[in-house]
């Protein structure tokens, strides 16, 4: 019998905002996040880029616990109390199974806050449980009693997609008939960007923060470096029709690949992320001319956003809309692709095409089909592509339940 993945429950927390809707509602309304860094002083730090997409205050979740949890931690707890609510669980009731329930949350820098404060004094007993970049996991489990499959990609900006085709795979194979999914990072310290900056990767355009992040646009510089995190709680389909639940979207395809190619620049022609939706889509056993939006990773630097275009070009004959919410968010990293696939499953659900903000001068080689201003359409296939550092990409496929 087939074990089919579906959304039933979304939860983020971003630069945007702090529940699902209010993220939501800011990339429709074509908001962006990016302003002066206010975490540190970026003038002690000497760093090129100042400015960050980053979330104001810390979760006021009560299951948050500041004395045992990093920052990416609470974020990931915050979100994962949202989606599983908005699934309709109650971890006390009896259709919360705690040994069918997983848990798949990616991260990579962890708890790089945590790391900084304790460089060079004798750590604390609670350093290392708010530091590992697998406790936003582990602590998600512990709140939820979920006591199934756990584990924590650190797969850099692919490993929130990472994190959910591998809690797709769960469901697949019994492993799970619920799993709490997504990804999470919050990597705004001196540390964090200025490794980024050292490398130039990111855009300095310090005195118009809010149009620094433009995906695909002939003038992008570089990304803008974001915390956040998403989550979705993924349950296998007749596991949620059997508690009355209506899906978001269904998860019928993933990919997986490598460039093999450099440590930092993709493949030439986005050869490993074509390969990777090719396989995603294989997976979903779905021709490419059935999908009618692609959510991109599109981070806003130049040769990134180029490759990524050809890679759609070779792979559609005609390349349906495609949107970047980095341009409205930043890039969070190993939260990207999970706050990604919510805003998919999200758009699926209400029929609409959120914009790509900071769109504003097209660029010949980035020759796709940009949205701009949100669109009401009907979304029956959606597909959202991933990509890190060390060649690393994920691609998922989302369809209409």
């Amino acid at each position: 019998m087939d074990r089919d993945a579906v959304v039933t429950g979304i939860g983020l927390v971003t630069p945007l905002g702090m529940t699902a809707d209010r993220t939501w509602e800011a990339v429709c309304e074509g908001a962006a996040a990016a302003d002066t860094i206010t975490r540190f002083d970026p003038d002690e730090t000497a760093v090129r880029s100042q400015i960050a997409c980053e979330i104001d205050g810390r979760p006021a979740d009560q299951t948050v616990d500041d004395r045992m949890m990093g920052r990416y931690a609470q974020l990931a707890v915050a979100a994962a109390a949202e989606a599983i609510t908005d699934a309709g669980f109650d971890p006390g009731e009896p259709s919360w199974t705690p040994r069918r329930v997983g848990t798949s949350v990616a991260s990579t820098f962890g708890g790089l806050s945590e790391i900084e404060a304790a460089t060079g004094r004798r750590p604390s007993p609670r350093f290392l449980i708010t530091a590992l970049a697998n406790l936003a996991a582990g602590h998600v489990s512990m709140c939820f009693d979920a006591q199934g499959p756990n584990r924590s990609p650190a797969t850099a900006c692919a490993a929130g997609a990472h994190a959910i085709a591998d809690a797709v795979a769960d469901i697949r194979t019994g492993r799970a008939d619920v799993v709490i999914a997504g990804g999470t990072e919050a990597p705004i310290t001196p540390t964090g960007v200025g490794g980024f900056d050292a490398m130039r990767a990111l855009s300095t355009r310090n005195d118009e923060p809010e149009r620094a992040s433009r995906p695909f646009d002939a003038d992008r510089e570089g990304f803008v470096l974001a915390e956040g995190c998403g989550i979705l709680v993924l349950e296998e389909r007749s596991h949620a029709a059997e508690r009355g639940v209506t899906p978001y979207a269904a998860i019928t395809g993933s990919g997986l690949t490598a460039d093999a190619h450099h440590p930092t620049r993709p493949a030439e022609e986005g050869r490993g992320l074509q390969r990777c939706l090719e396989r995603a889509l294989e997976d979903a056993t779905l021709d490419p001319d059935a999908v009618d939006h692609v959510n991109a990773h599109a981070t806003s630097t130049p040769t990134g956003d180029a490759r990524e275009a050809t890679a759609l070009q070779s792979v559609f004959d005609a390349v349906p809309p495609v949107t970047s919410v980095k341009g409205a968010l930043g890039h969070a990293l190993s939260g990207a692709g999970a706050i990604e696939s919510a805003i998919v499953a999200t758009a699926i659900s209400e029929r609409t095409v959120p914009p790509t903000v900071n769109y504003e001068n097209p660029d010949p080689e980035c020759d796709l089909p940009v949205v701009t201003e949100a669109r009401n359409t009907s979304l029956d296939v959606a597909v959202t592509t991933s990509a890190g550092f060390g060649g690393t990409n994920g691609a998922l496929v989302f369809e209409r339940p």
